[in-house]
């Protein structure tokens, strides 16, 4: 039952959420309102394509979904990049100039197998795979087996490592599966029974909200020294809320923004691809995107946005996307549109990692790999 209900959740986020914060105190909380952008007449930042990475053969998303990247994909201290195949069992891996270096795992239960795998992270030379229902088994790099633990965690979506700490997203819902929890926990030991709340935030609507591939774990940017991020009524406005190490709210940053329906385009497509569902009454179209789409913070400890509507929801090869850049201050810095990055990306050592959607014609697929240059 753990991954239909965790992909169901994943599959019908919508509307603003309402934030539940430990110790929020709204007197303290600093509030930037941007109109426009600092560096408007010259270029503030370019991206330089790097090389592109062939994963043709490492299945990580269906050709009608997207998917968590961050859950298959990692990197090393030496900027090797690891993924995950959940169907194969296996993990492969690429240096950081994207060339192939080996594989290794297979499906079963043996020492150097993987079963029903679904989450890998690197915490510093070891490889956290977490597979079946409440187990996880730790590898090193070459893929020696090192130990396997049980773990008993609801509906752990999002794992992110903060010097020796583990970092948990989870969902929590009910027994009749309708309501919906989002909780943050800082684990505090090496077994994972120890946490802390950091926070949590209830969706109103519960699992039945209109949908169209959102992943809801891409709206939170946790930061390499535990302050996190989150929007404030993502369907709404644009506006992100910055907390502390403790889920104490510190800062509101925002900017002027236009609300706006989906493109036609994407509405066709969401149309064709999810046919027999909406005649179920299983899913309905939203009329607006999120605001919030995508967000990292780069080694300048500027925040990335990418916003609105993306090419991964119209597939429209010239469809420009949304970026902008804050400082860590809530300043806005910087927007402009691009082809080259759109919401399937993850970012590592000042470098963003894209991955295109499968070639419905060939079923190619690709990383493309940019690197930041001020």
């Amino acid at each position: 039952m753990f991954k239909e209900v965790k992909h169901f959740i994943a599959g019908t986020i919508l509307i603003s959420i309402i934030f539940v914060s430990c110790n929020s105190n709204n007197d303290d909380i600093v509030k930037v309102n941007n109109s426009s952008p600092k560096f408007v007449d010259k270029k503030y930042v370019d991206l330089e394509k790097l090389h592109s990475i062939d994963v043709t053969q490492i299945n990580m998303f269906s050709k009608e979904s997207s998917r968590d990247f961050g859950r298959v994909i990692d990197f090393d201290k030496n900027n090797n990049m690891y993924i995950l195949d959940e169907y194969e069992s296996t993990i492969s891996v690429f240096n950081e100039n994207g060339e192939f270096v080996k594989t290794f795992g297979r499906k079963g239960e043996g020492p150097k197998e993987f079963s029903r795998p679904y989450i890998l992270i690197i915490k510093k030379d070891e490889i956290y795979v977490f597979q079946g229902f409440f187990e996880y088994k730790i590898v090193n790099l070459e893929g020696e087996y090192i130990s396997t633990h049980s773990i008993h965690i609801e509906n752990p979506l999002k794992y992110k490592i903060i010097g020796d700490n583990f970092y948990l997203l989870r969902g929590k819902t009910d027994r009749t599966i309708t309501k919906l929890e989002l909780i943050l926990l800082r684990i505090e030991d090496d077994n994972f029974s120890k946490s802390k709340e950091i926070f949590k935030y209830e969706y109103p609507p519960g699992l039945s909200g209109p949908s169209y591939d959102f992943t809801y774990t891409d709206w939170l940017l946790i930061s390499n020294n535990g302050e996190f991020y989150f929007p404030e009524d993502n369907l709404n406005k644009y506006s992100i809320i910055k907390y502390n190490k403790e889920g104490k709210p510190e800062l509101i940053f925002s900017r002027e923004y236009n609300k706006k329906e989906y493109s036609k385009e994407a509405k066709d497509r969401f149309y064709s691809h999810y046919e027999q569902q909406i005649k179920k009454g299983d899913m309905e179209f939203p009329q607006s995107p999120p605001v919030v789409r995508k967000m990292f913070q780069d080694n300048k400890r500027n925040i990335w946005v990418i916003a609105g509507e993306t090419y991964e929801d119209n597939r429209n090869p010239d469809y420009e996307n949304t970026i902008d850049i804050f400082n860590k201050k809530g300043a806005w810095l910087y927007s402009f549109k691009s082809k080259l990055l759109s919401r399937y990306c993850l970012y590592n050592d000042g470098r963003i990692y894209r991955i295109l959607p499968i070639n419905l014609d060939t079923y190619d697929q690709y990383i493309e790999v940019y690197k930041i240059k001020y």
